[in-house]
């Protein structure tokens, strides 16, 4: 018997919990077990941002941790990224799309890469194994609510959910893909619905944020004043989206009605759509998207059968906000 077995005899341990320690590594030999890590994915859009940095940032002490010890990535040419975290975290993360040198975002209304020089965030009240979010100018309002101290999952969620109760009246949904994917969700035209109304609602903001006089900077001036770029519109018009936003579960009711305002005045008949094919590629299609005949066309092109188009469509543009 070894020494092992005669300690535990002597203490009374029965054999299952000696084996059990052993298990764990008590024995000179063994080892802990392998930590699993886990995955924050999703898209960032404003349109599409492109070669932008993505930052993870852990939630420590109430607060996000400093950006060089966040896990970090880069956005693709389809907007997505993936980040891994190895030490397999599963708390609250605040998570940041940051402009870089060569980054772009997509005009959705010329269908060309403008640069992206901006920031903007999204929060997750708990990473899982495989974690999905999506950042937007409506995610940033609800990491603008937040703040940046005495952070909590329960104050992510209510801010989540007071931004999606301001945004009702345009379909926003903070879970929903910016972009329509017909690679998983081909065959549910509910869903495809409301990821065409995200795209939909994302050039509301590009086409407010180059129109709309209404939306203004911290002093006072215009966003498109002029003289602005488009970058700079675009930026302001997010800022003064998130500026709504006055607390987690408040919002100032002027802002949020100069903003709903500025958005519902943007009819989008034209858009640049993003969308993935069943092969998994990816293309832009150009559509009026307040016609199911245009959006029917534009399907097909992305490799859609007429009659799948012409069902899904119809459904789709039940879905979506004019």
């Amino acid at each position: 018997m070894s020494r092992h077995w005669k300690l535990a005899s002597k203490l009374g341990i029965p054999l299952a919990g000696l084996l059990a320690l052993s298990a764990c590594g008590g024995g000179g030999g063994g080892g802990t077990a392998a930590i699993s890590a886990t995955t924050v994915s999703g898209t960032a859009a404003k349109g599409l941002v492109k070669q932008a940095r993505v930052l993870v940032c852990r939630i420590v002490s109430g607060a996000p941790e400093a950006d060089a010890t966040c896990a970090s990535g880069i956005t693709g040419a389809d907007g997505s990224f993936a980040v891994s975290m190895t030490d397999g975290y599963t708390g609250p993360a605040m998570i940041k799309v940051m402009g870089a040198t060569a980054s772009t975002m997509l005009d959705e209304t010329t269908g060309t890469d403008i640069p992206y020089s901006m920031t903007m965030r999204a929060v997750v009240p708990a990473v899982s194994a495989t974690t999905t979010v999506h950042v937007t100018p409506f995610s940033e309002m609800a990491a603008s609510a937040v703040g940046t101290s005495a952070i909590d999952a329960d104050k992510m969620r209510q801010a989540m959910a007071t931004v999606q109760t301001m945004m009702a009246g345009l379909g926003v949904d903070l879970t929903v893909k910016p972009m329509m994917d017909l690679k998983n969700n081909g065959s549910d035209a509910p869903m495809m619905g409301k990821q065409a109304n995200m795209v939909q609602q994302l050039t509301r903001v590009m086409m407010a944020a180059k129109n709309s006089a209404s939306l203004k900077d911290s002093n006072g001036a215009a966003c498109n004043a002029a003289g602005t770029s488009t970058p700079q519109q675009v930026a302001c018009a997010t800022n003064v989206m998130a500026s709504a936003m006055t607390g987690v579960a408040a919002t100032d009711q002027t802002k949020a009605a100069t903003v709903l305002a500025a958005l519902n005045a943007q009819r989008v008949t034209a858009a640049y759509m993003p969308i993935v094919k069943a092969d998994g590629t990816f293309r832009m299609e150009l559509a009026d998207m307040t016609s199911s005949q245009s959006m029917q066309a534009a399907m097909e092109r992305a490799g859609m059968t007429t009659p799948a188009a012409a069902n899904t469509v119809n459904i789709m543009m039940q879905g979506m906000m004019h």
